[in-house]
């Protein structure tokens, strides 16, 4: 395969966002997944990633760009946000319904548009799974500042349900790239295959630590050892 560029278009966890704990702030982490790709492979490496940024607003800024994608694979990273709570209003109202922020029949079909997109403009999509979350940290997280921890169970029923959850929106990810016969990079199954007792993720539970990074750079490497062989 003939490639010009690699241009990843996701969230913070392909922006390369990690916490920090000794300055208990969110920080980019010099040698992240695509810095690491960027390093090792021949052709430039473009990342396009925004903190907090959902499938549908990942679409409508690739749809802004406006940009010929001919000789260019599309990395396409969504999920961790789409599937997320306005955990507020949870721990407020536990008992009425509550939606995610992009729910499941929109997130797939806003994948199926990302895909459509990037082949329209003659590119090459890949979808990405995601890094299963680490749920008890993550409650731990979001009710660090006040927030009902009883109520947030209340309503999910179990920490493991956050996991559960996050792993449906991982496997939409798959139906999607199957659907639309797309190569998808498997990150989910590097980290459920390769980690045993190491610590890969930060301390809020749902970003991949510098351990987590290099298990997604690899995973990248793999691939594209296959789209370009020597």
């Amino acid at each position: 395969m003939l490639c010009k560029e690699i241009q990843i278009w996701g969230d913070s966890i392909m922006r390369g966002v990690i916490y920090d704990e000794a300055r208990k702030r969110y920080v980019l982490l010099k040698d992240s997944a695509v810095a690491l790709l960027s390093q090792k492979i021949l052709v430039p490496v473009k990342n396009f990633s925004q903190m907090a940024r959902t499938a549908p607003q990942g679409l409508e800024a690739l749809r802004a760009q406006e940009q010929d994608l001919t000789g260019r694979i599309v990395v396409l990273e969504y999920g961790g946000n789409d599937c997320d709570f306005d955990w507020r209003a949870v721990a407020e109202a536990p008992g009425e319904e509550h939606l995610c922020h992009t729910p499941a029949e929109a997130f797939s079909f806003t994948l199926e548009q990302l895909v459509s997109l990037v082949r329209r403009r003659g590119g090459t999509p890949v979808l990405c799974t995601l890094p299963p979350l680490d749920a008890h940290r993550y409650l731990n997280w979001i009710t660090r500042n006040g927030l009902s921890r009883e109520n947030i169970l209340k309503f999910i029923g179990v920490p493991e349900r956050i996991y559960r959850w996050q792993e449906f929106y991982s496997s939409l990810v798959v139906r999607a790239a199957k659907a639309m016969d797309c190569l998808c990079l498997p990150i989910r199954d590097v980290f459920l295959e390769s980690v045993r007792d190491e610590d890969v993720m930060c301390l809020d539970g749902i970003h991949p630590n510098s351990r987590g990074h290099r298990l997604m750079a690899d995973a990248a490497m793999e691939m594209a050892a296959g789209l370009f062989p020597a």
